[in-house]
């Protein structure tokens, strides 16, 4: 007669072997597009936003004037309709290293599109383009990365043409 190997907390050990063994069969005779999304689709999205928390900060931009408003709209090809207009409040992510002219870059689509007499800054308080973004947010918006941009005057061509035309 042999003796049975059931101890005081054997049910334990016996109950977890009969639940993995429940999940096995469960996950191995589920539907297939519910099985990859769970085992591939949830953990990618998971790591895909921690990345993207940890490498990269959040700036939400404000544009005050209208003169300098980004173009984002685009046109579908077949119905001519445009979409994805520009709305006050969206959110930018920027690296660390990030100046104030890569952001200008990155809302206007181009360091190119970018126009000249366009200011950023928050609170009263100017960025240069040379500053560094998350240092400059640190700094004078007192962790509050709502930057706006407007339209300086003394910056526009016109003005200082006139200006120096004038002496």
């Amino acid at each position: 007669m042999s003796t049975s190997q059931r101890f005081a907390f054997s049910f334990l050990r016996d109950g977890f072997k009969f639940r993995m063994g429940r999940l096995y069969d469960t996950f191995w005779y589920s539907q297939s597009n519910l099985k990859w999304v769970l085992v591939f689709g949830y953990p990618a999205l998971l790591f895909w936003v921690r990345w993207r928390a940890d490498h990269q900060y959040k700036y939400r931009i404000y544009v005050a004037d209208s003169k300098v408003t980004p173009d984002t709209t685009k046109k579908v090809p077949l119905w001519g309709k445009e979409y994805g207009q520009w709305s006050n409040g969206k959110p930018v992510y920027q690296q660390a290293t990030a100046t104030v002219q890569d952001l200008k870059a990155a809302v206007y689509g181009g360091k190119d599109k970018v126009p000249e007499s366009v200011r950023a800054g928050c609170h009263g308080r100017m960025f240069e383009d040379s500053d560094n973004l998350a240092l400059a947010v640190r700094s004078f918006c007192k962790r509050d990365p709502m930057i706006v941009f407007w339209d300086e005057v003394t910056a526009q061509k016109e003005v200082v043409g006139v200006a120096a035309g004038g002496q």
